[in-house]
């Protein structure tokens, strides 16, 4: 009995004493968690920077093709990929919205034609690189209706990439260049005018662009114009975009110059019409594209966009050559978006 109740009272004081203990110790709460709030200001995806008033947007795609050509009996084949990821940042100032953006962009290729990427020796031999290096394809800064940055040129963009959805969309000269310029923008218009050096220009830059647009639920009308201070020549050009019925487009472009810029391709003129039509997750096309040029601009496309799921689209598309070229493209692109 003894030894039982000399067990029980040790027991009971050594509770005693943690209890104390436990009373007095202090306790380390955790900090309340700051959780990701949605900006809905600018759209869909964007999300406040926890701690700042700052909205941001990241999105990109994974693209992944695969080319075949008929070109006169020679069979030549070639795979190409290319990633994106988009960083878009905005707020509100007082003297409108603050934007900056930056896109990485890498490319890379193989087949018959080789490797996009290499890199040539202390020898002066080329050998391929293998992973695809990574470049700043955008980077823009704008305030209200101003921008200063690098990105494809307005003469490019104001257009809308020549034929609508196609991949081989037509010889309207794809343009980058560092620039600056002011866009006013009301009821569907706007007018921009701006100063740039293009990534294709020689010595002679900067040049002088200019242009206008219009447009609502019917479509869009569009012109510019470019002075390539080099050549000491204008080139322009216009376009536009029609929703004629539900699910229908219809696009027409035409540029030209006098054949010594260089904004327009294949000699003193190009141009291009095309047609595309929505239904249910299938966009089919066709478009036909020409300039002023012996053999190579002179061709027709016809393909198809499938969205096979959110995110994921897979594009089979032919282009033929109608000039003296016998020549018959084939391509499979499939992209991963978000």
């Amino acid at each position: 009995m003894k030894l039982k109740a000399l067990l029980l009272g040790s027991a009971a004081a050594m509770i005693a004493v943690s209890g104390a203990q436990a009373a007095d110790a202090v306790v380390a709460e955790p900090e309340p968690m700051e959780f990701v709030k949605v900006c809905d200001t600018y759209g869909a995806g964007f999300f406040f920077i926890p701690g700042t008033e700052t909205c941001l947007r990241i999105s990109g795609y994974v693209r992944v093709e695969y080319i075949y050509t008929d070109n006169d009996g020679s069979d030549s084949y070639d795979w190409r990929y290319r990633t994106r990821l988009n960083f878009d940042a905005r707020n509100e100032t007082d003297y409108g919205t603050l934007r900056s953006q930056i896109r990485l962009q890498a490319d890379g290729n193989g087949g018959s034609s080789g490797p996009l990427n290499t890199v040539t020796d202390s020898n002066g031999d080329t050998h391929s690189f293998g992973d695809a290096r990574v470049g700043i394809d955008r980077a823009l800064i704008s305030l209200g209706g101003l921008r200063l940055g690098y990105s494809d040129s307005y003469v490019t963009t104001l257009h809308g990439y020549g034929l609508p959805v196609a991949i081989y969309d037509g010889n309207y000269n794809y343009d980058q260049a560092i620039f600056l310029d002011y866009t006013y923008s009301a009821n569907g218009f706007s007018a921009t005018v701006g100063v740039q050096d293009s990534t294709g220009a020689d010595a002679g830059a900067p040049d002088l662009y200019a242009g206008a647009s219009y447009g609502g639920s019917w479509g869009v009308v569009a012109a510019s114009l470019i002075y390539d201070n080099s050549a000491d020549e204008v080139a322009y050009k216009v376009s536009a975009q029609l929703n004629l019925i539900e699910n229908l487009t219809v696009k027409a472009w035409y540029m030209a110059d006098d054949g010594t810029t260089q904004y327009v391709d294949f000699g003193d003129y190009g141009w291009g019409v095309g047609a595309s039509y929505t239904f249910d997750d299938v966009t089919v096309y066709a478009g036909y594209t020409d300039g002023d040029a012996a053999s190579g601009a002179e061709y027709g496309v016809v393909g198809l966009n499938w969205n096979v799921a959110t995110g994921l689209r897979v594009q089979p598309e032919v282009r033929f050559f109608t000039d003296d070229l016998d020549r018959t493209d084939y391509r499979l692109r499939v992209v991963r978006s978000f």
